[in-house]
């Protein structure tokens, strides 16, 4: 297997991509960068996607931490704003959300969180409000809600209608 190393640069001479073909194929680290600062780092074996993948807004600053299994994602996923704040944090098993997912206001207080099984909605959903309190409550079972939904005001007093 002969592995050939690459670069894609700009007009301007700059590094825009950085990696390796093996066969014609994706082979190790792959590298995106813009302006020359990183932009994304992630692996590759056989052409597809393996390991972890991290996609930056800036240098040192990530948008979004993912892992990939047989191009993939699977196991553990974190989502950031601009400013750094994680804004969702899930999981992935053979790219379907498995398991707890939770979302986060900008203040990075709990927004909503729910449990997922092959990508369906499973058992409690709650959505909070920016105080902290409950605004709202929902089950499922395999993806239906198998109730109306429950409404709280910020005092937690339960909501009509």
């Amino acid at each position: 297997m002969e592995t050939r190393a690459f670069e894609i640069v700009d007009k301007d001479g700059a590094v825009q991509m950085q990696g390796a073909l093996a066969d014609g194929k994706l082979e190790g680290l792959l590298q995106i960068r813009q302006d020359g600062a990183p932009q994304a780092a992630m692996r590759f074996a056989g052409g597809v996607q393996q390991g972890e993948c991290i996609i930056l807004h800036a240098p040192h600053r990530p948008s979004a931490r993912m892992f990939f299994v047989d191009g993939q994602l699977d196991g553990p996923a974190e989502f950031y704003s601009l400013q750094g704040v994680m804004t969702r944090k899930t999981h992935y098993r053979r790219g379907l959300v498995h398991g707890l997912q939770q979302d986060f206001y900008a203040d990075g207080m709990l927004f909503e969180e729910a449990f997922y099984v092959r990508g369906l909605p499973e058992g409690p959903w709650r959505r909070l409000h920016p105080g902290g309190g409950l605004a709202e409550r929902r089950s499922y079972r395999a993806g239906v809600m198998t109730a109306a939904p429950e409404r709280f005001d910020e005092r937690g007093q339960p909501l009509k209608g």
